[in-house]
This record gives C-alpha cells, sequence and structure tokens, in this order.
C-alpha cells in the first residue's frame, strides 16, 4: 500500500462562541477563537490517499487530479467567514474538528481512484487537527516550546565511554536546546463544544506538568527524575509521557514528539505497540 500527501492553503475566518456561556467558559473552552467578531487563519489542508501502484503508469493516482479535488472541496471557503457557512456547520460553532471532519465527508466520494487514509487541518503553527473517518477517533496536536540544559553522562559508563558515545553532548558544564514539544491527545468530538479537549484544559496541563516544572532549568541538576537517569531525549519524552498520561481518560494521550533541534525529533506513544 502506497500513501501519497497533497498540500493546500486557503485563509478563512471564524468565531467559536456560545451564547448562553460566560465570556470566561468560552475563553476556556475555544481559547482565543471565543474573542470578538471573528479572527482568520491561514489554513493548512494535507490529504492523505493511499493506494496500490498502478503496473502500466507506475503511480497509484494522478496528484495533479488530487490537488483539483481538493481546490473544488477547499475553494468556496477560501476568503470567507465559516460562520457565514450555515449548510457546513448547521448552525453550530465551527472549531477546526468540525471543519475538518467536513472536508473528509465532501472529498471521499469524489475520490475513485484512490482511497482517503488521513487529512490533516493545520489551524496555525501551535494547533492541528488530523481525521481517519472515525468519530471516535480525532487527533488533537498542540506545540509548545520552552528551554533547558542537559548533559548526557551515563552513570554505568566510563568517563572514556560517555564521552566516546555523546560527544560534545558530554560536555562537563552541559548545554541547551529550543525544546519544542507536540502533545497529541485522541478522542471523540464532544456534540455540545464541537471539540475533542477544551483548550483550556490542554493549555494548563501542558502548561503546569511541562513548561513549568522544565522550562530554563538544567535537567541534570535542578529535576529529581533525572538525579539517576541520563536525560537524552529518549528519557526526556518519556518522563514528559509518564508526567501527562494520568490526567488523560477521555480524550487519551496518543503521542509524545519532542524536537530537539532542527535535525532530531523523538516520538513516543507509551509502553503500545504500533
Amino acid at each position: 500500500m502506497m500513501f501519497l500527501t497533497r498540500k493546500i492553503i486557503f485563509s478563512a475566518a471564524h468565531v467559536c462562541r456560545n451564547p448562553d456561556w460566560s465570556d470566561d467558559q468560552n475563553r476556556y473552552v475555544y481559547g482565543h477563537c471565543a474573542v470578538g467578531t471573528g479572527h482568520g487563519h491561514d489554513y493548512i489542508c494535507e490529504a492523505t490517499v493511499k493506494g496500490s501502484i498502478n503496473s502500466s503508469t507506475g503511480i497509484v493516482v494522478n496528484l495533479a487530479d488530487v490537488k483539483q479535488l481538493l481546490r473544488t472541496v477547499v475553494t468556496p471557503l477560501d476568503m470567507t467567514h465559516l460562520n457565514d457557512n450555515g449548510d457546513l456547520f448547521q448552525g453550530q460553532e465551527p472549531t477546526t474538528e468540525r471543519l475538518t471532519r467536513a472536508l473528509w465527508h465532501r472529498l471521499v466520494p469524489m475520490l475513485t481512484q484512490c482511497e482517503l487514509a488521513r487529512l490533516n487541518i493545520y489551524e496555525s503553527r501551535t494547533r492541528s487537527i488530523e481525521y481517519i473517518g472515525d468519530d471516535t477517533m480525532i487527533y488533537v496536536t498542540r506545540r509548545v516550546e520552552f528551554n533547558a540544559a542537559h548533559r548526557l553522562h551515563s552513570q554505568v559508563l566510563s568517563d572514556e565511554e560517555n564521552a566516546r558515545i555523546f560527544g560534545k553532548c558530554n560536555n562537563p558544564n552541559g548545554h541547551g536546546h529550543n525544546y519544542e514539544l507536540e502533545v497529541t491527545v485522541c478522542g471523540p468530538l464532544d456534540k455540545r463544544t464541537g471539540m475533542v479537549i477544551d483548550m483550556g484544559l490542554l493549555d494548563e496541563l501542558i502548561q503546569r506538568e511541562v513548561v513549568d516544572r522544565y522550562d530554563h532549568k538544567n535537567l541534570n541538576m535542578d529535576l529529581e527524575e533525572f538525579r539517576e537517569v541520563n536525560p537524552t531525549s529518549e528519557e526526556f519524552a518519556r518522563v514528559i509521557w509518564n508526567r501527562l498520561s494520568p490526567h488523560f481518560t477521555q480524550p487519551t494521550l496518543y503521542k509524545i514528539r519532542l524536537v530537539e533541534t532542527s535535525n532530531n525529533s523523538f516520538e513516543y506513544y507509551g509502553e503500545q505497540e504500533l
């Protein structure tokens, strides 16, 4: 099975606000999306299709055809205010979860030579939604940044072995990173809110359990969890997972992605088999 991804960008405005709720409650659920009369996004839509390679053409499907289908679905929304699209949202708040699901259902019948595998909508560089056709499994990713220092040095290895394995990262005085963390949760759409998880709750958990604890810290010297654990990014990702996962039952914590540098990133899904 071969997977192909095509990207398209469109611009639209929306505001998400329940008129029966207070301003504070709306902001907790929808974040800045509840403020004002609307705001705009340059949405990035990535459609991933799958299929078998045609023995005659050597391709699964002509990506130019996929591009045209995406345009057909997305163009009516480009440069519009989503709240005005009653046909698409049926009077409900136009959350990005609902937008992703709606575009999926409009695109699926148009694909005859391949199958839609997943649809990703990037609302901003800090929030994205992935839909795979199952309303019980909608993926929401939140991205944050923080700074921390560490030294890679294993207590069970000799100084020579540590220097050989970790190189410059074994510098006795340590070194720092501008870490990027992506937290992905998975669960059903809340019909009341149109969200998988309240934005305020997700942000609170990430801020309290990760950013407040690790930002501008020396992992080796300031954190008890690394007193006897070598703070590699692999171990760091696992520690972050273990701090966050008890707080998620519905939705569940699906994935942690820790970006150490532009060249190195680490993904952790817990101990489940993938």
